[in-house]
């Protein structure tokens, strides 16, 4: 579809703010945002649909946004016995319905069961998430969730029931905006968009702009495009990254599986230096593990050449 939406994050620009992050667990009522007795300095939470991390340098940047990608084949949804997930090829949503999603049981129409197929079978990592998701979600049993790029209402779903009338809280640019796409050189031209008057409420509250709304045919323009000097670009569906001065590692959907350790690792054994200084480690770290084993081994029966 030509006006398929679609989040751009140019990681240079993010300063991890945390304003994103912050905004979405508003929006979402979610869970674990306000330290309590019980989680005195919470500040994650599992239930958060984005997250902003560190990929090299210990803790300082690129910053790089985790959450869902919204594939344009979405693999979670191929398996569902229920077919709950679905592809808005308007929003570029991937959408879950959450009156189809039955986790752990038997649809009697096809005879098949849900052993969480869509976490299986997500290829970024391990969403969609099982469970509540919301402090205002009105079901009691566990649902599968995820970033929903801000698409739907509180009267429908995943809130039908829950008291609450109208759109989800969502931003429309200003009048200067007037609905057109604001990226360089943009093919869409002074067409105005009719979905850029709903933008993600992580977009429109990010402060230093490190994240764009617009059409996945715009941004795909803007990524393709030789003049901007792009060192590392990738994406799919609707969620894309790029950045000029870093190569960054395509981040997992699910934050919670990306360990800080792996990226960072990345960063050190790309560098000179640190292959030099890590190299003793290594070495040592290897010797231990001979002497270890060698140590084990003398301890076992001996075997004969017969049990080789």
């Amino acid at each position: 579809m030509p006006n398929e939406m679609a989040i751009l994050q140019e990681v240079d620009k993010c300063v991890r703010c945390n304003g994103c992050v912050i905004s979405c667990k508003r929006t979402w009522h979610m869970k674990g945002i306000v330290p309590s007795d019980d989680l005195p300095h919470a500040s994650l939470d599992p239930n958060q649909r984005v997250v902003i991390k560190s990929q090299k340098r210990v803790d300082m940047g690129p910053f790089v946004r985790f959450s869902c990608w919204h594939c344009e084949n979405p693999p979670c949804g191929q398996r569902c016995p229920y077919s709950a997930i679905q592809k808005n090829t308007t929003t570029g949503a991937v959408w879950i319905n959450p009156n189809l999603c039955k986790p752990d049981t038997l649809n009697p129409a096809n005879n098949q069961r849900c052993v969480h197929q869509c976490k299986i079978d997500c290829q970024r990592g391990g969403v969609p998430m099982i469970g509540a998701g919301s402090d205002l979600a009105p079901f009691t049993t566990a649902k599968a969730w995820k970033c929903t790029l801000c698409t739907g209402t509180y009267t429908g779903a995943p809130y039908a029931g829950a008291g609450l009338g109208g759109d989800l809280p969502t931003k429309a640019p200003g009048a200067d905006d007037a609905r057109v796409s604001q990226l360089p050189g943009a093919p869409s031209g002074s067409n105005p968009i009719a979905e850029l008057d709903h933008q993600p409420t992580c977009v429109y509250t990010c402060p230093a702009k490190a994240m764009v709304y617009d059409t996945r045919v715009n941004i795909l323009h803007y990524l393709n495009d030789s003049g901007q000097g792009w060192t590392s670009r990738f994406g799919d569906g609707s969620m894309f990254w790029a950045s000029h001065k870093f190569m960054v590692a395509p981040p997992r959907a699910d934050p919670f599986m990306e360990d800080h350790v792996s990226p960072m690792l990345g960063g050190l054994l790309s560098s000179p230096f640190a292959k030099a200084a890590l190299a003793p480690t290594l070495l040592v770290g290897g010797l231990l593990a001979l002497a270890a084993r060698r140590a084990k081994m003398e301890q076992e029966p001996s075997m004969t050449g017969e049990e080789l």
